[in-house]
């Protein structure tokens, strides 16, 4: 059972992508193959898929044989007439017929909309692979210049000895053409397809030659080159491990002297701050006995040298001892990380 004139099948219900996500798709589709580069476009290549559309897409059948498509050079014409396998029994060329001519003189494109490349032929960062080596995170960065867009002009031709076959293969590249744009897709670039002009080069008004119908089609194909030899791959690290070693000014104790004349006595009050470095050295200003460590805070040990020689270790000051003036005091203390410590020594100056 037929479907009813009008009923329409492979409705698309998913709505087309646009914009942005629509650029993303076109490039997974360029990279399903298994790279992430762009394929290469050539000449050749832009003729193999042109020869495709005009066998494929504008493919014309006459009494269920399909007519044949053949690709010519201007050169080639005069050849290809004399040893052309489709011939009748009296070795004349067997109608219809689709021969393909490219023009040999490529012009600059307007693929990109007429305007020119970016002097200096810099590449551009078309892709970001991530990457895993030697447990180290990366990426590589793969970049390509810009297409060199060209314009290629072919002429299809229909040879015909009937005004039918004719109309079906006209009715077929109008409709193609319907849309002002007919695109192809090279090596998985999308590629528009212009219809310049329909002519006549029929061969109708020698009645004592034979007679044939001749239409060429003009068709311009906005396209450009891709050269692979021209790509990079940049390794970039994505994730560095980067190291500063800072030196800072060291911070000394705060260390001030109070003296007492009339009694006699003195008094040093010793404050090591969080960041301070936990010892320091002086020379004694006074002839003098210490007698006693108060006030002592935030602090675990407590050790006194005089020109080198230990003579005190620990909190609790049990014994006095004696410096002379100049004689070199040292100090150090133990005491918990980035903790306040403080004490006051005091004695009586001799």
């Amino acid at each position: 059972m037929g479907l009813p004139k009008g009923f329409r099948k492979n409705i698309k219900i998913v709505r087309p992508k646009e914009g942005v996500a629509r650029r993303e798709e076109l490039i997974e589709d360029f990279t399903k193959k298994g790279t992430f580069l762009p394929r290469g476009v050539s000449y050749e290549d832009m003729d193999k898929s042109f020869i495709e559309f005009a066998d494929k897409d504008l493919e014309l059948s006459v009494d269920g044989e399909k007519i044949p498509v053949i690709f010519l050079t201007l050169q080639r014409w005069s050849e290809f007439s004399k040893t052309w396998q489709h011939s009748d029994k009296y070795k004349n060329i067997k109608m219809p017929f689709i021969t393909i001519v490219r023009q040999p003189n490529p012009q600059v494109g307007n693929n990109q909309a007429g305007l020119f490349n970016i002097p200096g032929r810099n590449n551009y960062t078309y892709y970001k692979v991530p990457t895993f080596e030697g447990g180290r995170k990366g990426v590589d960065v793969y970049k390509v210049p810009q297409p060199t867009s060209v314009d290629i002009n072919y002429e299809i031709r229909i040879f015909s000895n009937k005004m039918r076959d004719l109309n079906k293969f006209n009715t077929k590249v109008l409709k193609a053409f319907n849309s002002i744009q007919f695109y192809i897709r090279i090596k998985g670039h999308p590629m528009p397809l212009i219809l310049n002009s329909v002519g006549d080069e029929s061969n109708i008004d020698d009645f004592e030659n034979r007679r044939f119908y001749v239409q060429p089609f003009e068709i311009v194909l906005q396209g450009f080159i891709i050269d692979e030899d021209d790509f990079e791959v940049i390794p970039a690290i994505n994730r560095a491990l980067v190291m500063s070693e800072i030196m800072g000014t060291p911070v000394s104790p705060r260390f001030t002297l109070s003296t007492n004349t009339t009694k006699g006595t003195f008094s040093y009050n010793v404050v090591f701050k969080q960041r301070s470095e936990d010892s320091f050295n002086y020379k004694a200003e006074y002839s003098s006995k210490y007698t006693d460590i108060i006030n002592i805070s935030g602090t675990n040990n407590i050790v006194i040298k005089v020109n080198s020689v230990e003579v005190f270790n620990g909190i609790d000051f049990k014994n006095s001892f004696v410096v002379s003036a100049g004689d070199n005091i040292s100090i150090s203390i133990d005491r918990n990380t980035y903790t306040l410590s403080k004490f006051t020594l005091i004695g009586n100056i001799i």
